[in-house]
C-alpha cells in the first residue's frame, strides 16, 4: 500500500510553498518563472488515450500543465533505456516471482538496462545490495519494505492502478491453476480426451 495519498489540497499548498505559483493562465510557472511542464510518454492505443484523460485531469487539479509525447511501445523503450523520457505509464508482470524482480528495477547499476526510470539513490542502492546477500525471510523483507519507503518518498514511481483479468476455462481443460503474477499457465495445461461433462 501506498503511504503517499491522493491529496490536491495539500498538493496545490505545496507546490505553492516552493515557489510553483500560478500564472494567469492557470499552469504553475517554475520559481525562476519558466513554465512547469510535464512531458509524459504514451502510446497510440485506445487503452492510453483514457490514461492519458485521467492523468491530465490530475494535473490540471493542480494546474500542472501536461504534454503528451504519442510514440511506438518500441521507440519508448529505447527512449527509456537511454534515461530520455521524463513519465511514462508502465506495467510489470515480473519475469520470476520473487520481491527482487522488482527491487532491481530501481537499482542504481541497472541504469541502461531494466533501470528504465534511471533512478540513482545511494541508501537505495545499499540495501539492494545487502538484499542480495540474503534469503527469502523477514530481514530481507524489511529491507524491501525500507526501500520501498525510499522509492515512494523519492516518488521515482507512483503505484497507480492494477490490472483484472477474467479467465474462462472449458471443463476438459486439465492443470489450470492461475498463477498471480506469471502468464505462462499454458505451460502446464492438458486436455482430457474423455471429458467429464
Amino acid at each position: 500500500m501506498s503511504s503517499i495519498p491522493h491529496d490536491p489540497r495539500a498538493a496545490n499548498a505545496l507546490l505553492d510553498r516552493y515557489g510553483y505559483k500560478k500564472g494567469p493562465d492557470g499552469y504553475r510557472r517554475q520559481p525562476n518563472g519558466d513554465a512547469l511542464i510535464l512531458r509524459y510518454y504514451s502510446t497510440p492505443t485506445e487503452r492510453d488515450r483514457q490514461f492519458d484523460e485521467l492523468f491530465k485531469r490530475g494535473l490540471d487539479a493542480i494546474g500542472i500543465r501536461l504534454e503528451i509525447v504519442k510514440d511506438r511501445f518500441p521507440e519508448m523503450l529505447k527512449l527509456e533505456k537511454q534515461c530520455r523520457t521524463m513519465v511514462r505509464h508502465a506495467a510489470w508482470i515480473a519475469d520470476w516471482p520473487d520481491g527482487d524482480n522488482f527491487m532491481q528495477l530501481l537499482y542504481g547499476p541497472n541504469t541502461y538496462e531494466s533501470n528504465n526510470a534511471c533512478y540513482k539513490s545511494p541508501e537505495y542502492d545499499k540495501r539492494y545490495a545487502k538484499s542480495r546477500t540474503l534469503p527469502a525471510g523477514p530481514e530481507r523483507d524489511r529491507l524491501y519494505h525500507e526501500m520501498t519507503r525510499i522509492m515512494e518518498t523519492d516518488t521515482v514511481w507512483f503505484l497507480t492502478d492494477s490490472r483484472i483479468r477474467n479467465t474462462l476455462q472449458q471443463p476438459h481443460v486439465v492443470g489450470f491453476t492461475k498463477h498471480p503474477v506469471l502468464h505462462a499457465e499454458w505451460l502446464y495445461l492438458d486436455l482430457d480426451p474423455k471429458p467429464q461433462y
